[in-house]
């Protein structure tokens, strides 16, 4: 009866490395010489166990990189301070050696780079060192901004502090600005929603970070189209639950959503987020400029709505203009 046979490889004088190989399988000694070599057709695994941990770990790191690259394109606030940016950069270039690094342990635990096993664990060292440095460096740059102060972790109450405020609140653009930045000043979570450009609408307001959601047609990756009000709901009402937190809703654009909608449906969307702020701890605060709605509309919205003069809120007085400090 034919049995497989086995065979044993020296690595450096002390590991054994078992292998079993089939008939086209041809182990390479060491102490062959170049000239010696037999190429071997169909690549065999040497060491089973180190091949599956080298294939597990580079897996895990090019699951990384594709987390990073993804990151990448979703914060470009974050990105626009330059320590961020390049330590995302170092970690992307590290997971990247990483990868590299393990591909060639994958290969000399194979019978095709076996045979120059010493010189392939070298390169594949300097990589994991070089990594591992660039991983150093990473960290210290995502630290800088909060070592320097110029950033800092608040910890925001989770006491409800305006529960007799929670609901839905119309005004003049200018009051709701000042009143949405008062509001972000408390600390307040807020999000808006406007016809601007994100970066546009937080020039205009002196904001830094806060979310805006860009209401337009135009094929963007920060434009949602003014007819998916069903999605605007939906990322709205995400916002609104997913913490027990005082929170605010700034919607900047309501003429422009009940032109491309309807009045009945826009009605319907403001009653729902209106219940939801409500139900969740908001604040919803609508612009409305009398001169660009029907009385039908205007009527709905000033009667479904609150003032906003009863939201009893301090408002700056640089967001007021001339003529625009009297009542909602």
């Amino acid at each position: 009866m034919w049995t497989r046979p086995s065979f044993s490889l020296q690595d450096t004088g002390t590991t054994t490395r078992s292998v079993s190989l089939g008939l086209i399988n041809v182990i390479q000694k060491r102490y062959l010489t170049e000239s010696d070599l037999i190429i071997i057709r169909m690549p065999a695994i040497v060491s089973l166990g180190y091949f599956l941990r080298d294939l597990i770990i580079m897996t895990i790191a090019l699951l990384v990189v594709l987390t990073i690259l993804k990151l990448m394109g979703k914060a470009k606030e974050m990105l626009s301070y330059r320590a961020f940016k390049v330590g995302i950069l170092t970690a992307l270039l590290s997971f990247l050696l990483i990868i590299t690094a393990q591909v060639i342990g994958i290969l000399i635990n194979t019978t095709i780079l076996f045979h120059r096993y010493e010189d392939w664990q070298v390169i594949r060292s300097i990589l994991l060192t070089v990594a591992a440095i660039l991983l150093f460096v990473t960290v210290l740059l995502f630290y800088l901004p909060f070592g320097r102060g110029e950033y800092m972790v608040v910890r925001i109450a989770t006491e409800p502090s305006l529960e007799k405020s929670w609901g839905a609140y119309w005004g003049e653009r200018e009051k709701c600005y000042g009143v949405f930045k008062r509001l972000l000043e408390l600390r307040l979570p807020g999000i808006a929603v406007s016809r601007d450009p994100p970066e546009v609408f937080r020039r205009k307001l002196g904001l830094k970070i806060t979310p805006v959601i860009w209401i337009s047609k135009v094929e963007h990756e920060e434009a949602v189209s003014p007819t998916r009000l069903e999605y605007l709901i939906e990322y709205l009402k995400n916002f609104l639950t997913k913490a027990e937190l005082d929170k605010v809703v700034l919607i900047d654009c309501i003429d422009y959503l009940i032109l491309e909608n309807g009045e009945r449906a826009v009605f319907k969307f403001l009653t729902t987020l209106k219940d939801l702020a409500a139900l969740n701890r908001g604040i919803v605060l609508v612009t409305i400029d009398k001169d660009t709605l029907s009385e039908r509309a205007f009527s709905f919205l000033t009667n479904e709505l609150r003032p906003i003069s009863e939201l009893k809120v301090e408002e700056p007085e640089a967001f007021y203009s001339e003529g625009s400090k009297g009542e909602a």
